[in-house]
């Protein structure tokens, strides 16, 4: 039976239950930053020359983890998730938007969630019947996002998760270090940019910036939710992507072979325990953004809907295409949240009201906001690997910071041209 705990779906929390300290989103946020599709993102780096891949994976995951704790401090400040917390700038139907496509960026990652797991359950128990495995960690995951976010961090993560996958990691940091790290720095690597690297690492604290205030927002102070999602996301996030560098290899299947091979069955068994938290968070905020658009729709059914949907969709899906899908994210969230950040700490000096976010005030559709992330979008898409005229040999700036630059300067364009013209037609 599921916890007594309340349900929020779009509502903001009241004060006594924004209970979660800095410690507690340290806790959370490198639990999430943990986990075998962290290894295989890192093991792509392995096409680019070592120095590069080591300092993409520095620069990329603070710079990204910044950007992530910003993102979370929309919803610290004013207690509300992050579908909400992107109308003032969006509009009402921006947020649909924006709610559709993080739905199915959040499927799509709870599917290869699903997918791994069973594969690693199956190298670990040698037990090959991925149906069964698939209908488990449904099961399991199903069943943490009914128990929601305040039961994982405080009864599950902060009391036994959390402190076993800091051991493992620690371990296999230490043990990849020793063994692989002399032949991967002499290996002639030189087909991926350092900005195209530095694209994949920033793509994966992008990822979690549409689910970051479904969390941040149960904060007791913005303070201490930013520093604790800055640091501990920041963390994890180096240490498996330079594991997955050290791995060198991209199959998620070797990896998992590897990691048994290396480490034993018990380093596996932590890895599939970790990776679970983090399908759990997508199914959740999945829902949260489902209700952003149809509010009296149940919480609890839609986890299970979006659990069965994701648990059938691993079935058929291949992992071939994971490094392709974190271009298509970076593509989508980089410039949303270029957009969005410009506009709650530049233009609102993080002044956003209730009647902006709630009630019959909210504006239907954020045209400059719209613009800008369409534009930032089709920048990033031109200059990164999904284009057809992406071309590899030429020097590149990659397809991150290009994107970002173009979505916040043009917003920032169209925004101060609208209040100009606003202010001519007013009468003096």
């Amino acid at each position: 039976m599921a916890p007594n705990l309340p349900q929020w779906g779009v509502d903001p929390v009241p004060p006594k239950h924004r209970v979660l300290g800095g410690f507690h989103y340290f806790i959370l946020w490198s639990s999430l930053g943990v986990g075998l599709l962290v290894f295989s993102a890192g093991s792509f780096l392995s096409d680019a020359p070592f120095y590069h891949a080591l300092l993409a994976i520095i620069i990329g995951s603070i710079a990204g983890s910044v950007l992530l704790s910003m993102a979370g401090k929309i919803g610290s400040d004013h207690a509300v998730p992050s579908i909400i917390g992107i109308r003032p700038a969006f509009g009402l139907y921006g947020s649909y938007l924006a709610a559709v496509l993080n739905i199915i960026q959040l499927i799509g990652w709870t599917t290869f969630e699903i997918l791994i797991l069973s594969k690693a359950a199956e190298q670990l128990t040698n037990m090959n019947v991925t149906f069964v495995w698939n209908i488990l960690f449904g099961v399991v995951i199903t069943l943490l996002g009914i128990f929601g976010p305040l039961f994982v961090v405080k009864q599950w993560l902060s009391k036994f998760a959390i402190w076993i996958v800091y051991a493992s990691s620690a371990i296999i940091l230490v043990t990849l270090l020793f063994q692989n790290l002399p032949n991967v720095m002499s290996e002639e690597s030189n087909d991926m940019s350092f900005f195209v690297a530095l694209d994949i690492v920033i793509a994966m604290p992008i990822s979690w910036m549409p689910l970051v205030s479904d969390y941040n927002r149960f904060s007791k102070t913005s303070k201490g939710a930013f520093i604790g999602t800055l640091v501990g996301f920041s963390i994890t996030n180096i240490i498996f992507y330079v594991g997955g560098l050290l791995f060198g290899v991209g199959d998620i299947s070797s990896i998992i072979i590897s990691i048994q091979a290396i480490f034993f069955g018990f380093i596996l068994l932590v890895m599939i325990v970790d990776e679970i938290d983090n399908a759990f968070a997508d199914i959740y905020s999945a829902a949260i953004s489902s209700q952003n658009i149809f509010h009296n729709l149940n919480q609890r059914h839609l986890i299970i809907g979006f659990s069965a949907v994701s648990t059938i969709l691993a079935i058929f899906v291949s992992i071939e295409g994971y490094e392709q899908f974190l271009f298509l994210i970076g593509a989508l969230f980089i410039p949303l949240f270029g957009v969005l950040l410009t506009d709650y700490f530049v233009i609102s000096r993080g002044r956003y009201q209730h009647d902006m976010m709630y009630g019959n005030n909210i504006i239907k559709i954020g045209y400059p906001a719209i613009v800008a992330w369409f534009a930032g979008a089709l920048t990033y898409y031109l200059l990164s690997q999904l284009s057809p005229i992406y071309l590899s040999q030429l020097p590149t700036i990659g397809s991150t910071i290009p994107s970002l630059v173009v979505s916040s300067l043009l917003y920032l364009l169209i925004t101060k041209l609208v209040l100009k013209f606003k202010a001519s037609k007013t009468p003096v």
